[in-house]
């Protein structure tokens, strides 16, 4: 199962369920929500899953709401000062809004909270039911979540995070929800940071607390779990997981280094017509007029999962064939119905054909929707040359490319988008450390045509740990060796049976932690425990052969093997936790290696 489908059974069946088995068959509830349950719920339920379970409105608590004192309500809020005034509001006065309520916490409710509830007598006289739920994240799909953090990134990691109040506050809440992930797991996790390196001499303001982040984190939570597991009934005595913690200073290039699977393509290029994985889009009908649509990019589209990790190429090669398919197999059956071939149909087959045509048809809009995303996808990659692009920044992180080739293609493409240029200095960079100073950044402005702003973008990877700026003068000897190849990373091949696209060699550094993970062979003085597990891992000694592919055209092979031990198909789960946003490549590395290799790989992060 799933971790939308473990988020969405408890929604279901421990709070709504519980909530509605006492009631009269034919009595229906509504459901209260604020802005994060808001999100959590969206993320797991859609309204067809509550009216199933007779819920007959989803309302907001912030809102003035219509009394319906006949009616049991179901409050699904946050334990926030904000949330809980609302709910005594709703209870106050001669005329409470509702008969009943059955109140679920997304998280551990803070005492003083508890206090002001038990001083409302109304409400107290009403509760048919006070719990902490512990759900408080967002599934984003079936092995990757986030704790719904998008501002991270700049509280945590920003220029004075480490003197504000948003740093703390960010923590806290960090902690909070990501424990919340492991109640609804039922799994008590070993926890394991990344060891922040020592600040050097020409690091920004305040490295040595951003370099502790991931060891803060990982603290915080080896406490809060400690505390829940004495709380939750059936939460385990040992550790059944593991979990490591870094920040997003792992694998900067990851973010901004241009993907080419259908997915990354999807929500970087269509970022303006894609919200909250709704993709909107317009298409001619016959009458000649045209029709707006929404759409769900998701796993409930078999199409979507898919193609959603094949790289473009092969994406549109797979949509041609299944649009050739379909449009055979209508002609055959339009041929055989006009034609009245009896003895190649019969009553049956047209009852079969007349049944099965609203499948038809959903499935032709939806592969009509994939072939128009795909076109476009495809289109907009040409319009700005992202191939050229997308080569060279493969050939930076593996160490086949120098500044030369930089300046070289920002000097001949006067028409590159200013992102484009940006994307493409932050690879350089962060793959080429300590290469500028005030002579060569004016330099750049001046030839990419880039604005200050610009550049301070490209400046501020110092606070994800990357060395921009020239550190001072170095020895003679650092010369010596010319044009050494620079490489942040080792090149994987393509998984057993999938094709090695040039433009998709790039792998995050998340691939290597996992392959770690499952070996047991993750370092301890770089990820150690914040407590050595109680049971030491179980180890089996059986092993997996991959043969990979390595193809930098589709005519050459280099094939290797790669053995990988302690994988069975139940294995426990290995969980992987950046602090400051994940991407969408990232995702595609959990779902890849745990099909690759039997596993239970599961991502996450603050956001997405």
């Amino acid at each position: 199962m799933g971790l939308r489908e473990i988020a969405r059974e408890r929604i279901l069946k421990d709070m709504v369920e519980s909530s509605v088995k006492d009631l009269p068959e034919n009595e229906w509830t509504i459901m209260v929500v604020d802005e994060m349950t808001t999100k959590v719920l969206s993320s797991v339920c859609a309204v067809s899953n509550l009216v199933e379970n007779r819920v007959s409105i989803v309302e907001n608590i912030q809102k003035k709401r219509q009394p319906l004192p006949n009616m049991t309500v179901i409050y699904f809020i946050s334990p926030t000062n904000g949330s809980v005034s609302r709910l005594l509001n709703d209870f106050s006065g001669k005329n409470p809004l509702y008969k009943k309520a059955c109140v679920f916490f997304s998280s551990q409710l803070p005492k003083t909270e508890l206090e002001r509830i038990k001083q409302n007598t109304t409400l107290l006289s009403r509760l048919a039911a006070l719990k902490e739920l512990n759900l408080e994240f967002l599934a984003v799909d079936s092995r990757g979540f986030a704790t719904g953090g998008p501002h991270t990134l700049k509280n945590m990691f920003g220029e004075n995070s480490n003197t504000s109040g948003s740093y703390e506050r960010e923590m806290d809440v960090c902690v909070r929800r990501l424990a919340s992930v492991f109640a609804s797991l039922k799994e008590l996790p070993a926890v394991r940071f990344k060891m922040g390196k020592p600040p050097q001499e020409g690091d920004p303001m305040g490295a040595s607390e951003r370099s502790l982040i991931s060891q803060r984190l990982a603290v915080g939570l080896h406490a809060e779990l400690t505390q829940m597991r004495s709380k939750i009934d059936s939460f385990p005595n040992t550790e059944t997981c593991e979990l490591v913690i870094v920040d997003r200073g792992v694998d900067p290039v990851a973010p901004f280094i241009h993907e080419w699977t259908y997915e990354c393509m999807c929500f970087d290029l269509l970022d303006d017509v894609i919200e909250n994985n709704i993709f909107k889009y317009s298409i001619d009908t016959n009458k000649g007029n045209e029709e707006e649509r929404e759409v769900i990019l998701g796993e409930q589209d078999p199409i979507w999962v898919e193609l959603r990790h094949k790289h473009i190429a092969e994406a549109s090669l797979l949509l041609n064939e299944k649009m050739n398919y379909f449009k055979s197999a209508n002609r055959i059956a339009q041929h055989k119905t006009k034609h009245g071939d009896q003895d190649d149909i019969d009553t049956s087959d047209l009852k079969q054909m007349v049944e099965s045509l609203p499948q038809y048809r959903e499935q032709l809009k939806r592969l009509s929707l994939h072939v128009h995303i795909a076109t476009k996808l495809n289109m907009l990659s040409k319009q700005m040359g992202l191939h050229e692009i997308g080569k060279l920044e493969q050939d930076l992180v593996y160490g086949n490319a120098t500044s030369k080739e930089v300046i070289k293609l920002l000097g001949g493409r006067s028409h590159m988008k200013e992102e484009d240029k940006v994307r493409l200095l932050m690879t350089y960079v962060t793959t080429h450390p300590e290469k500028l100073d005030n002579s060569r950044r004016m330099q750049w402005m001046k030839l990419a045509k880039l604005t200050a702003e610009d550049m301070n973008m490209i400046n501020n990877l110092e606070y994800l740990g990357v060395a921009v700026s020239k550190r001072g003068a170095k020895s003679a000897l650092s010369f010596a060796s010319k044009k050494k190849k620079r490489s942040i990373r080792k090149e994987h091949g393509a998984v057993e049976g999938e094709e090695q696209w040039q433009l998709s060699r790039f792998q995050p550094i998340v691939y290597d932690i996992f392959e770690d993970m499952m070996k047991g062979e993750l370092s301890q003085d770089e990820y150690p425990y914040v407590s050595p597990p109680s049971v030491a891992p179980i180890r089996k000694n059986t092993q997996i052969n991959v043969e990979l592919s390595v193809r930098k055209n589709r005519s050459t092979n280099v094939k290797n093997n790669v053995s990988l031990s302690d994988v069975s198909v139940q294995s426990k789960p290995f969980i992987v936790f950046i602090v400051g946003g994940m991407t969408r490549s990232e995702l595609r590395v959990a779902h890849k290696m745990s099909s690759q290799f039997s596993s239970n790989l599961i991502i996450g992060s603050t956001s997405i």
